[in-house]
């Protein structure tokens, strides 16, 4: 059976869906009602950058993987355009905001990244989803910081992935654009925390990823 290994952070690992199935648990059921079952191995960690991902994505992948036909998703994320103060719960965030990491590393660390997996496996990359802003900052109980996002970073950054994706002849998914237009998926990210939606928002994701010709050529080779 194909495996597939879904990369990336807390969007990957399906944080905020109430069934705790995510969209690699939620794609593999809605793969499994048309007879394409899959393994599936979500391999999200939350909080994580591109660089902290990079550091671990090649092993595992290439620990489960067993045929020339297992692939790769990858989430990249929005930690990277994160911008972040330290602070607690309490405190404002000040009016000066730093990012997380500076556009232009992020962009190169992705580049990189790309590279290393499309070396080890066909790969799917889907770009970062849209936050309501106005549920934000979000405040992180692992790093003890806020995290302040804004859509139009999130939306040019995922522009400035595809140019690298298309470039490298990466099949790639604008999820910001795509879930924008969700009403599911908005209307889970103002129940939650504005930055993971929930369970239905990762359902909208599952079905536009299985939609994609990029996945069913995948899936299906």
């Amino acid at each position: 059976m194909k495996r597939v290994c879904f990369l990336g952070a807390s969007v990957m690992e399906g944080m905020g869906d109430e069934s705790r199935l995510g969209m690699p648990g939620r794609l593999a059921l809605l793969e499994a009602d048309n007879d394409q079952s899959f393994i599936h191995y979500n391999l999200g960690v939350r909080g994580q950058t591109l660089r902290e991902i990079s550091t671990r994505a090649a092993a595992e992948c290439r620990a489960r993987f067993t045929d020339a036909k297992d692939f790769i998703v990858f989430a990249t994320g929005s930690n990277d355009f994160a911008l972040i103060e330290s602070s607690t719960p309490q405190k404002p965030m000040p009016r000066t905001q730093m990012p997380r990491t500076p556009r232009r590393r992020a962009i190169k660390n992705f580049e990189t990244l790309m590279h290393e997996l499309a070396e080890i496996a066909p790969l799917l990359v889907f770009g970062p989803t849209p936050v309501d802003e106005s549920k934000l900052p979000f405040f992180s109980t692992v790093s003890n910081m806020n995290f302040d996002f804004k859509n139009e970073d999130l939306a040019s950054g995922s522009g400035e992935y595809a140019e690298i994706c298309q470039g490298l002849n990466i099949p790639y998914i604008n999820m910001h654009q795509a879930l924008s237009e969700s009403d599911d998926f908005m209307a889970g990210l103002a129940e939650n925390d504005g930055l993971h939606s929930t369970g239905k928002g990762y359902q909208a994701m599952a079905e536009i990823v299985q939609s994609s010709p990029h996945w069913q050529g995948l899936i299906q080779a």
